[in-house]
């Protein structure tokens, strides 16, 4: 079976919806296979017009696995839910400080990405963003 997630997405900034910042202006979403598990690769520009980009591994088996302390957090999972649902989530101690839940539209071709967490304050958020495949 092909694994639907793997491919270049990018992001249709008119669809997202955000409750906490402001909604990047583009972005590109890169999921490739890495051994057993996942690279991921986000790029964006920010509403400001700053170029950004993050990038880590991840294995969709649902364990807590450490994390560079330069992202902030201290550990994160990944499950594979179904073929078109692809969660995760990240951590600081035991405490979950963002949650991301990515949905494939039935034929595949687009990627609904929500991320919720709390603010500093305590306040709850999810910033939602659509992505289209793109052809390699």
């Amino acid at each position: 079976m092909t694994d639907r997630f793997l491919g270049t997405w990018e992001m249709l900034p008119e669809h997202n919806k955000y409750e906490k910042g402001e909604p990047p202006q583009s972005g590109l979403y890169v999921i490739a296979q890495s051994g057993i598990g996942y690279k991921i690769t986000m790029k964006w520009r920010t509403a400001a017009g700053q170029d950004m980009e993050m990038a880590y591994d991840s294995i969709p088996d649902g364990q807590l696995y450490p994390t560079d302390p330069a992202t902030g957090v201290d550990s994160m999972s990944m499950t594979r839910v179904s073929d078109r649902q692809l969660d995760s989530d990240a951590r600081k101690g035991d405490v979950v400080v963002a949650y991301a839940t990515r949905i494939l539209s039935d034929d595949g071709d687009q990627m609904t990405v929500k991320q919720s967490g709390k603010t500093p304050e305590g306040h709850e958020f999810t910033n939602t963003s659509l992505y289209v495949r793109r052809a390699d």
